[in-house]
């Protein structure tokens, strides 16, 4: 049993996915460690958005992984109540020459990896990245891809797969992510049936993996929706898909975020999500 499994089967008092002042989050490390406190969590986990190879604002840099690393420690090491810390990082997949399979990241010591996939590689191979604003994105799909927004979907995906087959993470992060501005240029675009396939082909893949498989919580109520869509659950079920509920946090008051709401919603549907507490206490 990995790490993350061990927790979730314990509680639901987590959360494994958060951004603090080492890349595009909005408050420090000890800041964030103490609004966990605070919403009673037991485990947290620290995921800066790993160096990169291509031009990014949200990424780390190079130069701050072990300053990262040593702030974990110091807060480990305070004589104050908080959760049990853990040294994460949310590694980007870039191309088969870059992600969390590299050696760069297998001899980080980080307690766990999440694998996530931001950037798709437009028609001529650059990197574009696809996540932000939804004004960015439509400005790009424009400018970078032609305006193929099938291109670029299916190209998504591509990656999410090419670095499953990749490895070198423990779980997988916001896999639909592409889905919430893909949305906005093409508000059908989650009915079509070879998106649907795509779907498909990452629970398929992620099954293979042996991965835990993220259910982000960060725009539930912001934007009404989770990550993966909860529309597809019941395809995480039906492949005994280890699950964590994470809020994807990059502020303090954010760190249970819509939580709640989804441990709810998976006691509903009875997807048994490894969490402990399918009955609905917490423990």
């Amino acid at each position: 049993m990995s790490l993350i499994t061990e927790i979730t089967a314990a509680t639901d008092r987590y959360n494994l996915h958060s951004h603090t002042q080492f890349c595009d989050g909005h408050a420090p490390m000890e800041t964030m460690a103490r609004a966990a406190s605070d919403c009673g969590m037991l485990h947290y986990g620290f995921s800066p958005h790993s160096p990169i190879c291509v031009e990014s604002g949200a990424n780390m840099s190079h130069e701050n992984v072990n300053a990262y690393l040593d702030e974990v420690n110091r807060l480990k090491s305070l004589p104050v109540e908080l959760p049990q810390l853990y040294a994460a990082m949310e590694i980007d997949f870039i191309s088969v020459d870059f992600g969390p399979h590299i050696d760069m990241f297998q001899r980080m010591p980080l307690d766990y990896r999440i694998g996530s996939v931001h950037f798709v590689p437009n028609q001529d191979g650059i990197s574009v990245d696809c996540d932000g604003s939804a004004d960015r994105f439509l400005r790009y799909l424009k400018d970078a891809f032609g305006g193929d927004l099938r291109y670029v979907v299916e190209k998504y995906f591509e990656q999410v797969l090419t670095m499953l087959e990749r490895g070198g993470f423990d779980m997988l992060g916001h896999f639909d992510k592409i889905a919430q501005n893909a949305s906005v240029a093409d508000p059908e675009i989650e009915n079509q049936p070879w998106y649907e396939a795509l779907i498909d082909d990452v629970a398929s893949h992620a099954k293979t993996a042996g991965v835990v498989v993220e259910i982000n919580t960060k725009y539930i109520n912001d934007k009404g929706r989770f990550f993966p869509h909860d529309r597809w659950w019941q395809k995480l079920k039906d492949a005994e898909m280890p699950i964590a509920v994470n809020s994807d946090a990059h502020w303090p008051e954010k760190v249970d975020e819509g939580r709640r709401q989804a441990f709810e919603k998976l006691r509903q549907t009875g997807l048994h999500h490894n969490a402990a507490d399918v009955n609905g206490q917490s423990h």
